[in-house]
């Protein structure tokens, strides 16, 4: 008897749905928290004179608002992706610093409400580095495709050439290479 549910089917769904919704939706995210930073830097400003006061300036709330707000339209238009993640990363990182900088600031352990709004940048980084790793070995496996049809075809111009003209294996030393005699 065959039905119309399949787990099969909705776990293969969610398979293909979840790098591009987990890399616009970490955009928005950013798209937002930048704006807001933009809009109004000086909850950020008071919030950094109690944690890295030498940041505790407008400009750098509106730089990190800019870079922010960069990042989110990047994500989301699909540009760049490893490395805008990567910048991500580094900014929930920088914000998540206040929890080791100025425990106080955050109520580390039992965590205040400021410590409570902070806490969600473990779930963002989290974020940032799975689409920088999804993004990252779908590259792979395009160049890995690239390679194994050019070796296929005998076509050998994506393989680099040394001063001679002859083809070089640029895997590591002791390293296997994915591609077979042609």
């Amino acid at each position: 008897m065959k039905t119309l549910f399949s787990f099969k089917t909705l776990f293969s769904f969610a398979e293909r749905l979840a790098g591009p919704l987990l890399r616009i939706s970490l955009g928005l995210v950013l798209l937002w928290i930048g704006s807001l930073h933009l809009q109004n830097p000086q909850s950020i400003v008071v919030l950094l004179s109690m944690s890295l006061p030498f940041l505790a300036f407008s400009t750098f709330v509106y730089v990190l608002g800019a870079l922010e707000v960069i990042a989110g339209v990047l994500l989301i238009a699909g540009l760049w992706v490893r490395y805008v993640a990567l910048l991500a990363l580094v900014l929930f990182a920088g914000t998540l610093t206040i929890f080791v900088v100025a425990p106080a600031v955050t109520g580390f352990p039992i965590l205040n409400l400021t410590g409570q709004f902070l806490l969600k940048d473990i779930v963002l980084a989290s974020a940032a580095i799975t689409v920088v790793a999804r993004d990252a070995a779908m590259h792979e496996a395009k160049r890995a495709q690239r390679t194994h049809l050019a070796s296929r075809s005998g076509d050998h111009t994506l393989s680099p050439m040394n001063s001679e003209g002859t083809q070089v294996n640029d895997a590591a030393p002791g390293e296997q290479t994915h591609s077979r005699p042609a």
